[in-house]
């Protein structure tokens, strides 16, 4: 699938099991099919009583492995939309992806959706080159302000791969220089907006988390980025972890920034990943049992 658009929520101060996530998904139709496949978009709804704020998070094919390797509640903590298209640019026209389909831009999907979110998160950029990266700054803060977004979550691009995007727009040295440019304009003051994500350095020696190119999401990876994502948005608001690091611990209060603490978490402790499960058609192996458990991962 070339695009999904997913919209999810959660309580605020819970402590999610897998079982709980499970049987709420599967009450609220869920990413998975009553044939055990994924569904292209998941609206959700919450009661709450303190509302966090909404972000948007957009990406280029690079994250969509988030939903295609059932790593979508990993994304937790905060009210959001994910929308993931493969071959997506940032400002000018999308490039043609594998099925056919030119996804709009990042900036035409935020102009589309108007003033319906607070934060955006901005995780695309292997499809665009470095000659225009300041201009599509510009352009994309200029328009947040008019819809009223009050923060800018800009995630940095892996440089160390090997992948060239269609047409030759981008390639390591030109996510090098993209992210160099962020640091350079956030720097300025310009912008306070904007709060740079270094998903490049927190990822930046863990290839087993990418495919060979060193951009899309692979096996671990998947779960590493929306659990990265995750505890960055916890720290901006100054909320506990959504997940502890590991199981048998209470989820840190308040979250600490991941951009400094690293990739410390352990993702098979706390997450199923795995293989789809042949019923559910949910990725997940929990320690080799392939079933959900039914304790907290802190009380375990």
């Amino acid at each position: 699938m070339a695009r999904v658009s997913h919209t999810g929520s959660v309580l605020r101060g819970a402590r999610p099991t897998l079982l709980t996530i499970a049987a709420w998904i599967l009450a609220v139709g869920g990413i998975a099919s009553a044939q055990g496949g994924f569904s292209a978009a998941v609206d959700r709804q919450a009661t709450r009583a303190d509302p966090q704020h909404r972000a948007l998070l957009i990406s280029d094919s690079a994250w969509l492995g988030i939903k295609t390797y059932g790593a979508i509640d990993a994304m937790q903590g905060f009210e959001h939309t994910l929308d993931l298209a493969s071959c997506r640019r940032r400002v000018t026209a999308s490039c043609r992806n594998y099925d056919g389909h030119v996804p709009i831009p990042l900036y035409d999907e935020v102009e589309w959706r108007e003033g319906t979110h607070d934060t955006l998160i901005v995780a695309t950029g292997y499809n665009d080159s470095d000659h225009n990266f300041r201009d599509d700054v510009d352009a994309i803060v200029a328009l947040t302000r008019a819809n009223g977004y009050r923060r800018i979550v800009w995630v940095t691009l892996r440089s160390n791969v090997s992948y060239t995007s269609p047409d030759n727009a981008g390639y390591a040295k030109v996510f090098e220089n993209n992210n160099a440019a962020l640091a350079e304009l956030v720097a300025t003051g310009r912008y306070p907006e904007i709060v740079i994500a270094d998903w490049a350095t927190y990822a930046g020696d863990r290839p087993q988390w990418f495919a060979h190119d060193g951009i899309h999401l692979r096996s671990h990876g998947p779960w590493a980025a929306a659990d990265y994502v995750s505890r960055k948005m916890a720290f901006l608001d100054g909320r506990g972890c959504p997940m502890p690091l590991r199981r048998g611990v209470a989820p840190e209060v308040p979250c600490p920034d991941p951009d400094v603490t690293g990739p410390v978490v352990n993702l098979l402790g706390i997450y199923p990943i795995g293989e789809p499960n042949p019923t559910t058609g949910f990725f997940m192996e929990w320690e080799g049992s392939g079933s959900w458990p039914d304790q907290p991962w802190w009380e375990r």
